[in-house]
């Protein structure tokens, strides 16, 4: 084979490693909102409660957070297209036994072994691009990986709702597994092997170690609030959030004295990067942590398949797709602090319209959300570009990978806080107001003990269950035959969708607090690069 030949065929087998990264990064990505939609239906299938549900999102975003820097930088020692490949098996086998879980503890450990795979798989798609392009085709190669992110996110919803509908909740899972197998096989042949020579040969276990414990602990105590017995005040709920807090400030002094450590807080020091951190936190924990709660809303209460409320959320994901690349534009001609700041604005004005939500279970009242979807839909496509710009050109350039790397962790435990957050003040704001407003119920039928009995049951049922109007337990035998039953219907309704309401009025203002912090730290003189 001639030189010629040899360089024609270099130049070919650039693209298909592109196309080799894009496939795991969107299975990584499209597991994110894929999810959402089947929750109803794996829910009812495995007969979990409110906290079972939560842990299927923050298994996968925990253990992503938590072992994201350190897969990067075994990426860095050991060869990416080496961790890369392994990122995408251990997906693919998570993905496999997902499918295959008969419960639901066994396939919240199978979104853990997801997300482990996940956390090599997408920082290491974008080093294997820059290892491999240069010039103005890296730039054309980093647009197409950033228009295949915002196609796995956007079409996430809808790619559920018809496998859930017409297969059913495991075909989310297996879908993955032809696409991992392909996307293995063109990694061996197309992706070069690159390393950084200058990386230190050696990993942050303290830090690994104490991160990990920060995370479980703030989020186990957030869930533990909806198990039945226990609320704000309970001991384990008090001591696993205490632990959390000392965990952190264990985390941050040891990061400050090691030599090589997996996130340096001095990063911190610099106004912009707080503040992308800040934004990339408050995105996720306020809007992409609402959509399960939403997706709840919109299924179980107003009664919509899974397939019909993927598609209602296209009017969300479209918008983020649409402008996503606009931003990209604006970023040359706008200042990052202003992008950033609008969107922050523009996604809690969306988020607080979605408060007006219905009342009434009829599926067409979903049309009352269509504004605060769009409206945020726009914010959440603007923002993404500038934060990951402000990320690592506000940092020195051999401190940049580490930096993409912390942006990407402040965005998943934002996911994983939000999901767990709202989940604990739903479950305490439902509980509160079926206690209250069946105590003020009046009659001769009801007892103060019946009252006790109804509040007890209802309350054990959980959200969900309150949302769908108590479905199924009127075969309960505390519930046969009881003349107040409808009554106790609509008190969960209710109870279901002010704390819904609820939720969602702080989600608005964790957009709202960001986009002012936003202002305050981010400052045009930071930008290095």
């Amino acid at each position: 084979m001639s030189a010629i030949d040899k360089a024609e065929k270099a130049a070919e087998r650039k693209w298909w490693a592109l196309v080799a990264v894009c496939l795991g990064l969107f299975m990584a990505l499209l597991d994110v909102t894929i999810v959402n939609v089947a929750l109803p239906a794996i829910q009812s299938d495995l007969q979990t409660d409110f906290s079972g549900l939560e842990w299927i999102l923050n298994a996968y975003t925990l253990v992503f957070a938590v072992t994201l820097v350190t897969t990067s930088r075994l990426g860095d020692i050991f060869g990416r297209k080496t961790l890369f490949m392994l990122g995408i098996a251990v997906f693919t086998i998570g993905s496999l036994l997902c499918g295959l879980s008969g419960g639901i503890t066994m396939l919240n450990l199978s979104r853990g072994i997801q997300g482990l795979g996940a956390s090599a798989m997408t920082p290491l798609s974008l080093a294997i691009i820059s290892a491999t392009f240069s010039g103005k085709q890296r730039g054309i190669a980093i647009g197409i990986w950033g228009g295949v992110s915002g196609l796995a996110t956007g079409i996430g919803p809808v790619i559920g709702g018809i496998l859930v509908k017409h297969i059913g909740w495991e075909s989310i899972f297996y879908v993955n597994i032809p696409v991992g197998i392909v996307a293995i096989l063109l990694s061996l042949w197309a992706i070069k092997q690159s390393r950084d020579e200058s990386a230190a040969r050696r990993i942050d276990l303290f830090g690994f170690v104490a991160f990990t414990v920060f995370m479980f602990c703030l989020i186990y105590g957030l869930i533990q609030v909806n198990h039945e017995g226990n609320d704000w005040s309970s001991p384990e709920v008090g001591w696993m959030l205490g632990i959390s807090i000392l965990a952190l400030l264990v985390f941050i002094v040891g990061e400050l004295r090691l030599k090589h450590p997996m996130v340096d807080p001095r990063l911190f020091k610099i106004p912009s990067f707080t503040g992308s951190a800040i934004a990339a936190f408050c995105l996720s924990a306020g809007m992409y942590s609402l959509l399960f709660n939403l997706s709840i809303y919109m299924q179980s209460f107003l009664g919509l398949d899974a397939l019909e409320t993927g598609v209602k959320l296209i009017a969300f994901t479209a918008m983020a797709l649409l402008f996503g690349p606009l931003s990209g534009a604006l970023m040359g001609k706008i200042s990052p602090k202003w992008l950033v700041v609008v969107s922050m604005a523009l996604l809690a004005i969306g988020v607080y319209s979605m408060s007006f939500l219905s009342k009434h279970n009829d599926p067409a009242e979903w049309i009352v959300l269509l504004p605060g979807f769009i409206v945020a839909g726009i914010g959440s496509g603007l923002i993404n570009p500038p934060i990951s710009n402000l990320a690592i050109g506000t940092v020195p350039v051999q401190r940049a990978g580490m930096a993409s790397g912390m942006s990407n962790v402040a965005r998943q435990m934002g996911g994983a806080f939000g999901v767990a957050l709202y989940g604990a003040i739903l479950s305490s704001r439902f509980a509160s107001l079926v206690t209250d407003r069946i105590q003020s119920l009046q009659g001769d039928q009801l007892s103060e003990s019946a009252k006790g009995q109804a509040i007890q049951a209802i309350e054990s049922a959980g959200p969900i269950v309150g949302s769908s109007g108590l479905a199924g337990m009127e075969r309960d035998i505390a519930f046969q035959n009881d003349p107040l039953f409808d009554s106790y219907r609509e008190i969960a309704r209710a109870s279901f969708v002010d704390g819904t309401i609820d939720i969602i009025k702080i989600a608005a203002a964790i957009l709202a607090i960001g986009a002012v912090l936003c202002l305050v730290l981010i400052r045009k003189k930071d930008l290095r690069h």
